[in-house]
């Protein structure tokens, strides 16, 4: 009896989500846009009249690198080039021009070279707190490092959200010239504390510059190498291979579920995508390529915010 009535439940789950296939918009289902990649760059004499596509990537494309690609590659975005392939679409304004940039042009030129990209921009909840030597509070300093970490973020690419992984960084004064960062949370930056000496007469400029270096470390924890995910989770599949066991470990709506399989299943290197089991915060499906190179999927599910690892038997977990 309870057999049957999980059978009769996982149908009218499976029945429900093939009739959002067909009733809800695609459109609807599809991700939002990506802010990182719609980059503002301020007119200048150069730029009046027709739009200057060369210059205009000059100005732009460092911007848009240092919203997607780690600090330790930045050198190497550099190195590319100015390649106008990249560009989706450009807007003049009456004081500054907005460059949008193709996404799977983009992030397709950064793994051809081998450099790893943030394709995804990281969302993270953000708590500060900065106290002085006896203990006490210091609320000033720490709304203004807040208004830091707002900058910070919008330039970085990082998205400050109180729905993200939650990250702590909590600093106590020790004495009059040093202080203690304590870092933790639920990101992917490893939790650690260290203790620096702070000379200046205004320390605020240094706890800025601080608080600036570890929200960078905490993005580039979310980097995508390329490299590293062919050689790692994707590690054994050969040609013949086509067929592969993914599950998908999320809470979300089922409208969510849907889009989420929706677009997998649109993807022309996917054959087939056949639902083994779902639950509300874990889908199972079997996933059938055109081929039988599944490198690729680490990318794909890293730009919709999950990191895909390769479990002890052989199937896959996004995550």
């Amino acid at each position: 009896m309870t057999g049957s009535l999980l059978s009769a439940s996982c149908r009218a789950v499976l029945g429900l989500a093939m009739m959002l296939y067909c009733i809800v918009p695609f459109a609807a289902m599809a991700q939002e846009a990506d802010a990182r990649l719609s980059v503002e760059v301020t007119a200048d004499a150069a730029m009046q009249g027709a739009p200057d596509t060369n210059a205009l990537l000059a100005g732009a494309l460092p911007l848009l690198w240092d919203r997607i690609v780690p600090l330790a590659q930045r050198a190497r975005a550099d190195a590319l080039g100015k390649n106008s392939r990249m560009v989706a679409r450009i807007v003049p304004g009456r004081d500054s021009t907005l460059v949008e940039f193709d996404g799977e042009r983009v992030f397709a030129a950064l793994r051809e070279a081998h450099i790893a990209a943030l394709v995804a921009p990281p969302r993270i909840h953000l708590l500060i707190s900065v106290r002085n030597v006896p203990g006490q509070e210091m609320q000033q300093t720490s709304q203004l490092l807040m208004q830091e970490a707002a900058r910070t973020a919008a330039l970085r690419g990082i998205e400050l959200n109180d729905s993200g992984a939650g990250l702590v960084l909590g600093w106590q004064w020790l004495d009059a010239l040093h202080a203690e960062l304590s870092v933790r949370g639920q990101t992917r930056l490893a939790e650690f504390a260290e203790t620096r000496e702070i000379t200046d007469a205004d320390s605020l400029p240094a706890l800025q510059a601080w608080l600036d270096e570890v929200l960078l470390k905490a993005r580039d924890a979310y980097a995508f190498d390329p490299d590293a995910a062919s050689g790692e989770a994707m590690e054994g599949r050969s040609a013949d291979q086509a067929t592969i066991e993914i599950s998908v470990q999320r809470d979300g709506s089922l409208l969510e579920q849907v889009a989420l399989e929706d677009a997998l299943a649109r993807d022309p290197r996917v054959s087939r995508l056949l639902p083994l089991s779902l639950s509300s915060g874990m889908q199972r499906y079997a996933l059938r390529l055109e081929s039988g190179d599944a490198t690729w999927l680490s990318e794909w599910f890293a730009r919709r915010g999950y990191r895909l690892d390769r479990q002890a038997d052989g199937s896959l977990l996004a995550r």
